[in-house]
């Protein structure tokens, strides 16, 4: 190391504005606090990727549960209580397009995380979502189990079960609480008939592997992907997904970080089915497991992130692009414009560019008081209606961050724009754009 600088970036540099659910019972068991894996909850430091890759293992002799008490129970819970009022325009009424608006404190659901390891190299993680007062149901957000180190090398990890995919930014965990989402993640053209969402949890097994500082990354996953109609494939509708990144250090007081990756994904969709009876709009009843005549759709792309100034307190950048094809066969009708599109292929581009800043830090277990974070995000198709475009601003302020959980106060405004998905224009006919707000302010609770 030539100077300082290199040697705290060496130590302390932040790989990622990758996110992941704070899981308070880790340090509770380790004995640390949560700002140990945390540059700022839920954003990953370099300790928290290596151990979240390393498959919840710190490598150091205390990672098997033989070694805690008969006192460590690894279940963690998160609540997050807030008002939120939104607004809506152009949505269809009996009297034509009207604007729409709601406020009050959201029903506040709970997660229930169980997951680490069980013994050296197998570990597993297990998220309960839900129990909402306006519903009571509860879900299984993420059920998966792992064996890391495949003949003693860290580029052989198998996971199976349902599981996030390796995604430049995840959209489970990310510091937004609002739940407007990446909307590339989820973007289709007009019409489509693919129920595949990147940024839902997928069926299926995963090979992954890192360097030893997690510098290089890759992933490597076969999965069922939701929305599936009723393939009658072996493996219903199948989808084979990639994901490559790779950090550098960089001896500069300014750019002291940088990360490139690429991603890809290829699914086939069946768009034939056996039928029985009528379903109640008098459509044909498919017959799930009778799919056939697979089309294909994909998904490519790329990101871009870095991180201005000191680790400690950085500014972390992160840009991601993607473009998106959908097979003929695939789409139906324009819902906007009533355009059969059906016969032809779909396409769309999208991206989004985000900022998480650390502006100072406090010498104390509970070293980051405050998070601003901002968001823009885009989506534009090639044919019919939906174009996006999003923003998304916000703050928050660490009440506890230490051993035993973490508290944040958490505000937030959101506004986007949604061309031709609105009612049609009572004199044009033609579907209006939907413009939307939103603001929330609450507590986000982890214990």
């Amino acid at each position: 190391m030539r100077n300082p600088t290199r040697w705290l970036v060496a130590c302390l540099v932040v790989l990622a504005a990758t996110r992941a659910e704070a899981f308070p019972s880790f340090a509770r068991k380790y004995g640390m606090s949560c700002t140990a894996c945390h540059v700022a909850w839920p954003i990953f430091n370099q300790v928290g990727q290596s151990f979240w890759d390393n498959g919840y293992q710190f490598d150091l002799g205390k990672d098997d549960s033989i070694n805690q008490g008969l006192s460590y129970i690894p279940f963690s819970i998160r609540t997050t209580p807030n008002y939120t009022f939104t607004r809506s325009t152009n949505q269809a009424s009996d009297n034509g397009p009207v604007a729409t608006q709601t406020g009050g404190i959201s029903p506040p659901g709970v997660d229930i995380l169980t997951g680490g390891t069980i013994a050296k190299d197998l570990s597993f993680l297990v998220v309960l979502t839900g129990f909402s007062p306006s519903d009571g149901q509860a879900l299984v957000e993420s059920a998966w189990a792992r064996v890391s180190n495949l003949g003693g090398s860290s580029w052989l990890n198998f996971k199976a079960g349902k599981f996030e995919l390796d995604l430049p930014a995840s959209a489970h965990r990310d510091v937004s609480l609002a739940g407007v989402g990446y909307a590339v993640y989820g973007a289709h053209p007009a019409g489509s008939l693919v129920g595949f969402d990147m940024s839902e949890n997928q069926l299926g097994l995963e090979l992954s592997g890192h360097d030893a500082r997690s510098s290089t990354r890759y992933s490597l996953a076969v999965v069922n992907a939701n929305g599936d109609p009723g393939s009658g494939n072996a493996w219903s509708s199948p989808l084979v997904y990639a994901h490559v990144q790779r950090s550098f250090e960089l001896d500069n007081r300014v750019l002291p970080w940088v990360r490139v990756g690429a991603l890809g994904a290829v699914g086939w969709l069946p768009t034939s089915f056996a039928t029985n009876g009528t379903n109640a709009d008098g459509s044909p009843a498919s017959v799930p497991g009778t799919g056939r005549d697979h089309k294909s759709y994909q998904r490519v792309g790329g990101e871009l992130s870095w991180m201005l100034g000191y680790p400690a307190t950085p500014a972390l950048f992160t840009a991601a692009f993607m473009y998106g094809r959908e097979e003929a066969g695939l789409a139906g009708t324009d819902p906007a414009t009533a355009t059969d599109l059906s016969g032809q292929s779909n396409s769309f581009t999208g991206g989004f560019l985000e900022l998480d800043w650390v502006p100072f830090a406090e010498v104390s277990y509970n070293s980051t008081p405050w998070l601003f974070f901002a968001r823009y995000d885009f989506v534009r198709y090639a044919t019919g209606s939906g174009d996006y475009d999003g923003g998304t601003l916000g703050v928050r302020r660490y009440l506890a961050f230490g051993p035993k959980g973490a508290m944040a106060i958490h505000a937030e405004l959101h506004a986007d724009k949604t061309r031709g998905a609105g009612a049609p224009d009572p004199n044009t006919n033609i579907a209006k754009d939907v413009e939307s707000q939103s603001f929330l302010v609450g507590l986000d609770f982890d214990f």
